[in-house]
């Protein structure tokens, strides 16, 4: 409880107590002593204080250790890795960040933008590039911002740049590298908030919490690699009114995985457009080759789609047909039906696949040129 209740202190910069006056950096505001870097500032700000940055490019890693509030005061922030390449956050791990934060309180962060701009990483033996570090495991982990066992607020933050990609034999163009490139994380957090933020070009998450994660108007897009997602919560989780566009080039991409609630999204262009969720409701479902999967309720979704999609897993038509599959409005994985209601399913190969045997179709549910309506569970 004292968590949240600091944490949305931090959203408001208005609670009594919490802020101790503005630390600066740049020269936009009028201070006696403004810093020249983010770093400077951040270490002298007492606990539950604010920092002001001023636009302009800040060529820094951050590690932030105590609660704060980090806040562009305008646009045109830009943080970047610096020239030397990132370091490993914890010490001695996998994991380089941009922004790594481990704090004895609440952390917000807004009106900032980052780009991994195809930095390389600093080991021991020197600088070594990223697509190096993650073929040799090197690399476990790179993320704009890595929150560690701290509640976090992240708003109005543009996020791009943080994947590696390489050529593999016959590749037209390069192909990303999973594993390695990610937008924000919370990693065992008491709190994960994330608000109309933009993330583009990470090669496996966009936004991903293993606790609950309140996730609002965000936008994630620009191919996320295989096995990647959208936005993934852990836990219970609120996930609404967010675009995601993936695609359909590699294996196992998801929009949204997990969640109690996912409502009012915009899924397009992935393998699974909702994949585990507790509450699916309202959704638009565009161009997926499976619009929901292992969900718990559906109601009031639209999904809509060729009747046919190319199976990336299949190299050089090495599958059946060339590779063709039919393309699926809700895969109900060998369980009823019964919760699936009022859903619009237009255009698919089969509008339910895998339902439970002696199990029915809710009448509520619409289909409009779908191929087959349903299939039963052979397993």
């Amino acid at each position: 409880m004292y968590a949240a209740k600091t944490l949305a202190c931090l959203v408001l910069v208005s609670c009594v107590g919490v802020s101790h006056g503005a630390i600066t950096v740049g020269t936009c505001e009028s201070t006696k002593h403004p810093y020249q870097t983010i770093s400077a500032a951040i270490a002298a700000a007492p606990a539950n204080s604010v920092v002001d940055v001023c636009p302009g490019t800040y060529p820094e890693q951050l590690a932030i250790t105590k609660p704060l509030t980090i806040r562009g005061v305008l646009s045109g922030v830009n943080i970047v890795p610096p020239s030397t390449g990132l370091t490993a956050f914890p010490a001695n791990s996998d994991i380089y960040p941009q922004i790594f934060v481990n704090a004895k309180g609440a952390v917000a962060l807004s009106n900032l933008s980052l780009n991994g701009n195809a930095r390389g990483i600093r080991t021991p033996g020197g600088l070594l590039s990223l697509a190096a570090a993650c073929q040799d495991g090197q690399l476990g982990d790179y993320a704009a911002v890595y929150f560690l066992n701290t509640p976090g607020a992240v708003e109005h933050l543009n996020i791009s740049g943080y994947f590696v990609s390489g050529f593999a034999p016959g590749d037209p163009e390069p192909q990303f590298i999973p594993n390695c490139g990610s937008g924000i994380e919370f990693i065992d957090a008491s709190d994960a908030i994330v608000r109309n933020t933009v993330i583009g070009e990470t090669g496996l998450y966009g936004i991903y919490s293993t606790g609950d994660l309140t996730a609002d108007r965000n936008v994630v897009s620009g191919g996320f690699g295989p096995y990647g997602v959208g936005i993934m919560s852990g836990s219970d989780g609120t996930i609404t009114e967010n675009t995601i566009t993936g695609t359909l080039r590699y294996r196992d991409t998801v929009g949204i995985q997990g969640g109690n609630l996912v409502r009012g999204n915009v899924v397009q262009s992935v393998l699974i457009g909702i994949a585990g969720a507790s509450k699916v409701r309202h959704n638009t479902m565009l161009n997926n080759a499976v619009g929901m999967s292992r969900i718990g309720e559906a109601a009031d979704n639209l999904i809509t789609a060729p009747s046919t999609y190319m199976d990336p897993t299949c190299q050089n038509f090495s599958c059946g047909n060339f590779g063709v599959k039919p393309t699926i409005g809700i895969d109900v994985a060998c369980e009823s039906a019964s919760s699936m209601k009022d859903n619009g399913i237009v255009g698919v190969g089969i509008g339910f696949a895998n339902v439970e045997a002696g199990q029915t179709i809710s009448p509520t549910d619409l289909f409009a040129n779908v191929t087959t309506k349903s299939t039963i569970c052979t397993q």
